[in-house]
């Protein structure tokens, strides 16, 4: 619609011409999303009594767009472009229903590609581990007992005392131990499965074999239970270490494979999730909200082997890419069945880390038995950063280009639909490159959509990594096609799921499938440097290896050929325009 308007053809005849006024109510279609669009073309306005399209705001947020006339905009209540960088943002109810595994009309093509490249041959190590309901492994034993003797004498433990559920005239107490040493010690379990994860699918596939490789763990892989939690204290004492541990963690873990005798590894393994208490959020009407609130922060540390001394092509030692938007069960007791956060109604003033996202105050149960409720931010505040050897701030961005043209990129779960890499022009400028080849979705419930990848055909694969499906987890690899189209059309992309190495096919896994070893009979390969890494000491949940080879070996030089119609360069390459 909008192509035709701008392209300066007449019609037929004088006759077809639209009215000006049409033609302004035409051309702000244009550049509607297509939400609310089909819920004005079918009736579903304000004043109709029915409830609409869940859909009505803008997600879009273009800055630069010329202001068109808006004479019309006040008897049809359309949203015409410049937007305000303040709209909220109301997303469907049931986010996994927009997901696609189709093929999907191509509705963008950038006018920058990735950088040319030589053909890649890229290795992904998928720790394919159920990170959603993880065991709780918190030592307890009844009061009076020596078991709980014992515990009651250790540092930071707890008495807990709750009404016996069998009679109401009595109650039952447990001594817990402290939720400082129970966390270092689950933190050292997940380090010490994550080591012998790497060593053992580097031992039956050798990362030599491939340019550069990529290892990757679900989201919420270094957190215990929330159920574990008694109270707001213990919640604090985690937001205080548990990030640092892990950021500590990863970077030894990485030490343990030098690039002569691994070669090129990049790791993004998995994410740690922790809350901090604030007592200054602002209603959106500018009243305090009066309650603790609890800013959630939600990231993954990735960190690499490649050379950082290298003057012409210089690389931070590790960077933090963070969540921005909270679901209803990332902070959860997750075991009880249907548990997911609420609204409790009040809309807090907007996040200056993403003002167009909306931003109510979700009510969440973390814990049953000790009834812990809190309310969480709905945007997190954390930012991408980038940091040398030492620790010092590099950049307010995340590096994704540390390996030389191959650019990646990385949504967490609900970003992937709400604030994602691929569309949201926010999350784009907090990369480096916002043109790459790879995306990896790093995930406990969200599935990948070729939808996302519609504005973004240079993309060549996307990586999957989910915590929350069955009792292992889930991993996948799409190969994304973009077939190019015929005149106006900018063609279709689709994808084709990947086998991992040693597997029957993509859907046939098991020949593929590497069984971590977690008992104390583990043996670490002779070569393999062991210093440091500790025991597995509590039940962990299996964890299972696959290994992907990607052809990473679509020349740029044909994408940008693909290009077979006309493309108008707009201000924001992220808008969709509705054909």
């Amino acid at each position: 619609m909008k192509e035709i308007f701008e392209t300066g053809r007449p019609s037929a005849r004088d006759t077809d011409q639209p009215s000006p006024m049409r033609r302004r109510i035409l051309k702000a279609c244009a550049y509607l999303p297509t939400a609310p669009l089909l819920a004005m073309l079918g009736g579903c306005d304000g004043d109709s009594g029915g409830s609409g399209l869940s859909g009505d705001t803008s997600t879009f947020t273009p800055e630069q767009l010329k202001a068109i006339e808006t004479e019309v905009t006040k008897r049809l209540n359309l949203r015409i472009p410049p937007f305000s960088t303040t709209d909220p943002v109301k997303l469907p109810e049931n986010k996994l229903d927009t997901l696609t595994t189709g093929s999907v009309e191509v509705t963008h093509v950038p006018d920058k590609a990735p950088a040319p490249s030589k053909q890649k041959k890229v290795g992904i190590y998928s720790l394919q581990y159920n990170a959603f309901t993880q065991i709780s492994t918190r030592k307890k034993a009844p009061v009076g007992t020596p078991e709980g003797d014992a515990l009651a004498a250790t540092p930071g433990s707890v008495e807990f005392t709750v009404a016996d559920p069998n009679d109401d005239t009595q109650t039952i107490t447990t001594i817990y131990e402290g939720i400082e040493p129970y966390l270092k010690r689950a933190l050292e379990n997940r380090f010490a499965l994550v080591y012998r994860a790497m060593v053992t699918g580097f031992q039956k596939h050798s990362p030599k074999e491939f340019d550069v490789s990529f290892f990757t763990a679900p989201e919420f892989y270094w957190n215990v239970p929330f159920s574990d939690f008694l109270n707001e204290a213990e919640l604090q004492v985690a937001g205080d270490i548990c990030q640092g541990i892990v950021t500590n963690n990863v970077k030894t873990l990485i030490s343990k494979f030098p690039a002569n005798q691994y070669g090129n590894v990049v790791m993004l393994p998995g994410t740690i999730a922790t809350l901090k208490a604030t007592t200054d959020a602002v209603k959106s009407d500018g009243t305090p909200v009066g309650d603790t609130v609890y800013i959630a922060s939600n990231h993954l540390t990735c960190t690499h082997n490649l050379p950082l001394n290298d003057s012409k092509y210089p690389r931070p030692a590790y960077m933090i890419w963070p969540k921005r938007a909270v679901s209803g069960i990332d902070y959860i007791d997750e075991f009880v069945k249907r548990n997911r956060c609420g609204d409790d109604g009040n809309e807090l003033m907007p996040n200056p880390a993403h003002p167009g996202l909306r931003n109510p105050i979700m009510d969440c149960l973390l814990s049953k038995k000790s009834g812990l409720t809190v309310l969480i931010e709905h945007v997190s505040s954390s930012l991408a950063q980038s940091f040398d050897i030492n620790g010092n701030l590099l950049s307010s961005k995340f590096n994704n280009r540390i390996v030389e043209d191959l650019p990646f990129g990385v949504d967490i779960c609900l970003d992937y639909i709400e604030a994602d890499v691929q569309r949201d022009p926010v999350r784009m400028r907090q990369l480096d490159e916002q043109n790459f080849k790879l995306d990896f979705l790093i995930a406990a419930g969200m599935g990948l959509s070729t939808s996302n990848y519609a504005n973004t055909p240079f993309i060549q694969y996307a990586i999957r990594n989910e915590g929350y499906s069955g009792t292992t987890g889930k991993t996948e690899v799409w190969k994304l096609n973009w077939t190019k189209g015929t005149e106006r059309s900018l063609g279709k992309l689709s994808k084709d799921d990947v086998a991992p190495l040693d597997a029957a096919s993509a859907s046939d896994t098991k020949a593929g499938e590497i069984t971590v070893d977690l008992t104390a009979a583990f043996i670490a390969p002779k070569d393999a440097d062991t210093t440091g890494i500790p025991n597995i000491l509590d039940e962990m949940n299996a964890g299972i290896v696959k290994v992907w080879q990607l052809d990473v070996d679509q020349p740029v030089e044909a994408v940008v050929a693909s290009k077979t119609a006309p493309v108008r360069a707009i201000a924001d390459q992220t808008i969709q325009f509705i054909k």
